[in-house]
């Protein structure tokens, strides 16, 4: 039975490798924008842990990202 070949053609805002690059730097300036902070676990051992909160780290890096993206996008001449 004969088949067909189709190829699509997606335009990407990054490449693979710029996007992987865009998550370490993004990562490398969440360490330093989220405040790690201080928390005590536990009754009769107590250990102290320094943290930073997920939902803030998270948060920071979303941002960043979004914020790439927009100066990307209008570096293209496309309003986002």
């Amino acid at each position: 039975m004969p088949t067909k070949e189709y190829k699509r053609v997606v335009q990407t805002i990054f490449t693979r490798e710029e996007m992987a690059a865009l998550l370490k730097e993004a990562h490398e300036h969440c360490k330093t924008a989220v405040k790690p902070k201080y928390h005590v676990i536990g009754v009769k051992r107590k250990r102290s842990v320094i943290y930073r909160p997920r939902s803030e780290y998270l948060a920071c890096i979303k941002n960043y990202i979004q914020k790439k993206i927009k100066e990307r996008l209008a570096s293209m001449g496309i309003s986002a």
